[in-house]
């Protein structure tokens, strides 16, 4: 009796610790599932880069992780001001060009998560954290629609997403 205890004991904390969310990551979630993460702390940025449809020229969104689990949006950079693009900055933002590209800083434009659909032609998505640079097209189809948000994963979860930056 003492070892059926003993082994269902066992098994059950096993298959908690698999199951028990414990690292701090930005999700990006595929129909409700953990398609890719960069495990991140409280306090981290990272970028997405895409290439605009219209001016075929960069653009780049950066976002910062909040202690409440929010995404706040930090800082856009771009190099056409034309379709699409903002030609300054809101109150409390700052508009500047250096080098031949805009820069709006001191947004703070907070999300509880982000959508995103994976660009199938021009866009070319790609994340940008701690100076590494990664397609987003090589881990998720082209045309997949993305929820990016910042969470816990288990480590089936992270058994089944790829990590962008590991």
């Amino acid at each position: 009796m003492r070892k059926r205890v003993l082994a269902t004991s066992i098994f059950l904390v096993t298959v908690a610790v698999f199951f028990i969310p414990f690292r701090q990551a930005v999700a990006f979630e595929k129909d409700g599932w953990v398609a890719a993460y960069i495990p991140a702390s409280v306090g981290d940025t990272f970028a997405i880069r895409y290439t605009h449809s219209i001016h075929r020229s960069d653009v780049e969104e950066t976002y910062k992780l909040l202690a409440d689990g929010t995404i706040e949006q930090i800082a856009l950079t771009y190099e056409d001001t034309a379709v699409g693009m903002p030609a300054d900055a809101a109150p409390g933002e700052t508009f500047t060009l250096r080098d031949g590209k805009y820069y709006i800083t001191g947004m703070e434009r907070k999300f509880p998560s982000i959508w995103l659909s994976i660009g199938r032609v021009v866009a070319n998505h790609r994340v940008v954290y701690q100076g590494k640079t990664v397609a987003l097209k090589t881990v998720i189809p082209p045309g997949s629609i993305v929820r990016i948000k910042m969470t816990r994963l288990s480590l089936f979860q992270c058994w089944r997403g790829v990590n962008l930056f590991g």
